[in-house]
């Protein structure tokens, strides 16, 4: 059995010390315990879920070289993280990544609504969602579709449709024409629709 030592400062999601917290350890992908131990030859049995340090926030246990999921107060979890076989005490080279066995070949990505977690393709925040809810959605130009960055209105501040200048009516028959030209000239640039 090879053993490798892990220590850290466990900290929360916000990089808030977790002091006197408890700090649980599973086998990579499973709900299984890890076996822990207090001491490097592994003669002294170590509870798991381990207990931070009241006033530094620090862990440490020793375990079976391999992967583990470390699950912190509140219910976040890192995944795989790697215990290394402690190196030999003749001055043998510390494990590299390739010699570690059973390890996983890729790393899905923990799924949710966080911060630390990936967005699952069917998440309703990808497509047209209810009114004040983020959403990712495809270049268009229909109701369901984004507007590019560059997309402009053909006509709408500048082009064809007829010039309306500043009315200089002293009636109100002259302001009555003067306005029918204005909704004349937003129903040509597509401003207003409607007779």
């Amino acid at each position: 059995m090879a053993l490798g030592r892990y220590t850290e400062v466990a900290r929360a999601a916000n990089g808030d010390l977790i002091r006197a917290g408890e700090v649980t350890v599973h086998a990579a992908g499973t709900t299984d315990l890890a076996e822990l131990w207090q001491d490097d030859a592994g003669t002294v049995p170590a509870p798991n879920p381990g207990l931070t340090d009241l006033a530094s926030g620090a862990w440490s246990a020793v375990a079976e070289a391999g992967l583990y999921d470390l699950t912190y107060p509140g219910g976040r979890t890192v995944h795989n993280v790697p215990i290394a076989a402690a190196a030999a005490a003749s001055g043998g080279a510390a494990v590299v990544w390739d010699d570690i066995t059973g390890k996983p070949s890729t790393f899905a990505p923990t799924i949710g609504a966080t911060a630390s977690t990936a967005v699952a393709g069917n998440d309703a925040r990808l497509t047209a969602g209810a009114a004040g809810t983020a959403t990712v959605r495809a270049i268009g130009s229909t109701a369901t579709t984004a507007a590019a960055g560059t997309h402009t209105h053909t006509g709408l501040l500048t082009g064809s449709a007829a010039t309306v200048n500043n009315s200089v009516a002293t009636d109100a028959a002259g302001v009555v024409t003067d306005f029918n030209a204005l909704l004349a000239a937003l129903r040509t640039r597509g401003v207003i629709t409607g007779a």
